[in-house]
């Protein structure tokens, strides 16, 4: 079992809900990035989605309202996190699943009901906090797609001004996916601290 060393405690349900309460005024830009996701799944035919790193459901609320998808799957270590989530999406009745797990955990991934049609993961990836893991990371997201299935990313991301060791560079995310069997990587939205990027699954369907 990996162990989360990153700043956030979110096994604490107050630090849970401040963060919830002030995620998207400190960062005002981040329902730009969930309307571009909303975009990229809008086009697909009742997709199955994955939220990795799910949080209060933010991401999951914006997609279930404007996109018909099949079923939405939020996965998160904190159970306060998915408390929020619940709370947030339970209009949504049995269109929004829920599932605690972190994805530092051995074989994290076996649980979870795959393929999927997408995998999306809205500022928790670099929650690994060590970006030679990332790459394994992409490689687990990869089992869990129908082949042609998309992977979306939004995430801090190291350049030419800011080096952080737990962050990886735009090209070298690319070269991670690109290991991992992904193609037709793209750049989809930057703002502020954060970039989008978005990737196919080629090869065979995963698990």
């Amino acid at each position: 079992m990996y162990d989360y060393t990153g700043p956030h405690d979110y096994s604490k349900e107050a630090y849970v809900n401040e963060w919830a309460s002030v995620a998207n005024s400190k960062r005002p830009f981040r329902p730009e990035f969930f309307d571009a996701f909303v975009s990229e799944l809008a086009v697909r035919h009742n997709p199955k989605v994955l939220d990795v790193g799910s949080g209060p459901g933010f991401l999951a609320e914006r997609v279930l309202n404007l996109c018909d998808v099949a079923s939405y799957h939020l996965f998160d270590f904190s159970p306060h996190m998915l408390e929020l989530s619940r709370a947030r999406l339970r209009d949504f009745g049995e269109r929004a699943v829920f599932h605690q797990g972190s994805f530092l955990d051995e074989g994290w991934w076996q649980s979870l009901p795959a393929p999927f049609d997408a995998i999306v993961s809205m500022q928790a990836i670099h929650e690994v906090r060590d970006s030679a893991r990332i790459p394994r990371l992409y490689g687990e997201l990869k089992l869990l797609l129908r082949e042609g299935g998309i992977i979306l990313i939004a995430d801090e991301v190291n350049d030419s001004d800011r080096k952080e060791k737990h962050l990886l560079s735009l090209s070298e995310h690319e070269t991670a996916l690109l290991r991992a069997g992904f193609e037709q990587i793209r750049p989809v939205h930057a703002a502020g601290d954060l970039v989008l990027f978005a990737a196919t699954s080629c090869g065979s369907d995963g698990v």
